[in-house]
């Protein structure tokens, strides 16, 4: 699989969001998973059976699951996806903004423990969010900027010192699998209609 092939795929979901975000269709977290789905499958030729839909993750306790996972094939390598999809609460009600934003990375090190076991698979992570959150991850003061807006292309190293310049309720939700050492490159950075935004993330081991 060429690495054009993805970013295709990577592009075109960022495309299919903006077209739904623009028409205020109702959109949950499976809405999203369901848009990648549809997205990836038309750009690499895969059929349903081709996608493993929240296996049992094998480096972590606790039954955890795997979102996403396309098993190796001979035109591609392992590809596993982790989902998370932030939006305002409801009913109106503040949202634990610190604390979002550690689960955030603690998905990245959930996928760096998939990654470190499984050298040649190629672990992503799939974050969209609307304003609220993605304001609060781009203010200076809150040290984020750099991985929320961190352009295609580029990558950023987190480590404990990376983490531990935040909150005590960021550094606690962060660290549910522990904090590691990793790199992660950014694959899509794209704003969407109506205060949405889609970032996915590549994490890779240093």
């Amino acid at each position: 699989m060429s690495s054009e092939k993805l970013q295709s795929a990577f592009q075109k979901f960022g495309d299919l969001l903006d077209t739904r975000f623009s028409k205020e269709v109702f959109t949950t977290e499976d809405s999203v998973r369901y848009t990648f789905f549809y997205a990836i499958s038309s750009e690499l030729e895969l059929v349903p059976h081709d996608i493993i839909l929240e296996s049992e993750h094998p480096n972590i306790d606790g039954h955890k699951e795997i979102d996403m996972l396309i098993p190796e094939k001979k035109d591609y390598p392992e590809l596993v996806f982790e989902f998370k999809y932030d939006r305002k609460i409801p009913s109106g009600k503040n949202s634990p903004r610190p604390q979002k934003a550690g689960h955030l990375f603690a998905d990245i090190f959930r996928q760096f423990r998939y990654k470190k076991e499984h050298q040649k698979s190629k672990c992503f992570l799939i974050y969209v969010t609307d304003f609220e959150q993605a304001n609060y991850l781009s203010k200076e003061e809150n040290r984020l900027d750099d991985f929320f807006n961190l352009p295609t292309g580029q990558t950023l190293q987190i480590n404990s010192d990376y983490v531990n310049n935040h909150s005590d309720t960021f550094i606690n939700a962060a660290s549910t699998y522990e904090i590691h050492e990793c790199k992660i490159l950014s694959c899509l950075n794209m704003d969407l209609e109506n205060s949405h935004y889609v970032r996915i993330y590549e994490i890779q081991i240093i």
